[in-house]
């Protein structure tokens, strides 16, 4: 393993100049000295463009499209073009403290059996300040990939791990785990994660080393607002229970597919009562109606994987 691994931080954007700048600034921040930092402008119709003509680093390659991809399709555009040993995404509204990447890295080589390597983050405003801290556990540790995607798989409840801006993980993983499943937005590094886990451990640093920016316009709030994560959740389910890969590489019983199956529609069904308490009448009717559909598209055809 080398000491000084190549690291691609991934940056890929669309129409976020506001906060672009400084996600990039964080980038060209770090400590670390063996980076490469590509940004990938997907086709973005403020002055994005404009902003990224004003920076000039030899680490730094800018590629532009006129064709928008979408998210996941961006994703796996930008890991096409890595040339990296390791790769480390930065949202484009978040931050990396300048010791981000060489913490991460040093994790990762200290621990070469790794296939995620994380940290603890801070969640920031729209102006930058701090909401709270979240993180995997209380302290630095190490745990068993399978296991803790068994876990994450017989509950579904929480994200642990963190956002693509906090984790950093083998390029060499991806020819294994495949790219980034464009039927995901909301769930879509949780998933990948799951995934990775298949193939090595759990590193976590407990250091503040990144940034997670809420904002009224971020991917969370839209899904929220649109409640395509109950969806999504439910196709997570049929994806891991219905695949005897996964099955067997993550120890999954018929018992877990029913447990999950009913915690997350009760989970659901309480969040559509606090809404409908709330008096948010058409934002619980659109979250009871994709739940209605997804429990039909989960259990309508589960007969053939689980009695």
């Amino acid at each position: 393993m080398k000491t000084n691994p190549l690291v691609s931080i991934l940056i890929p954007t669309y129409n976020r100049e506001k906060y672009l700048g400084q996600a990039l600034d964080s980038a060209l921040s770090q400590t670390y000295p063996n980076l490469e930092i590509i940004v990938h402008d997907d086709a973005s119709t403020d002055g994005t463009s404009n902003l990224l003509k004003k920076y000039s680093d030899p680490r730094l390659k800018i590629i532009y499209t006129r064709k928008n991809h979408g998210m996941l399709g961006g994703w796996n555009f930008i890991v096409s073009k890595a040339r990296g040993d390791y790769l480390k995404f930065l949202a484009s509204d978040d931050l990396f403290e300048p010791a981000c990447v060489a913490e991460l890295v040093a994790a990762a080589v200290h621990n070469p059996s790794a296939a995620i390597i994380t940290c603890q983050r801070k969640f920031i405003d729209e102006q930058g300040r701090v909401v709270k801290k979240m993180g995997f556990a209380k302290k630095s540790t190490i745990i068993s990939g399978t296991a803790h995607a068994h876990e994450i798989l017989t509950n579904l409840r929480e994200n642990k791990i963190g956002e693509p801006t906090a984790v950093l993980y083998p390029t060499s993983l991806v020819k294994k785990a495949g790219g980034y499943d464009p039927r995901f937005s909301q769930f879509a590094d949780f998933e990948y994660w799951i995934r990775l886990l298949q193939f090595g451990d759990l590193v976590y640093v407990h250091k503040p080393l990144c940034s997670f920016r809420t904002h009224a316009g971020s991917n969370t709030s839209a899904a929220i607002l649109d409640g395509r994560f109950i969806s999504e959740i439910f196709i997570l389910i049929r994806k891991y229970y219905r695949n005897q890969k996964f099955v067997k590489s993550f120890s999954l019983s018929n018992d877990d597919y029913h447990f999950v199956l009913h915690q997350k529609i009760w989970d659901t069904l309480k969040n559509i009562k606090d809404l409908f308490m709330q008096h948010q009448i058409l934002q619980s009717a659109r979250y009871f109606f994709r739940l209605i559909k997804a429990v039909i598209m989960t259990t309508g055809t589960s007969s053939n994987h689980h009695q």
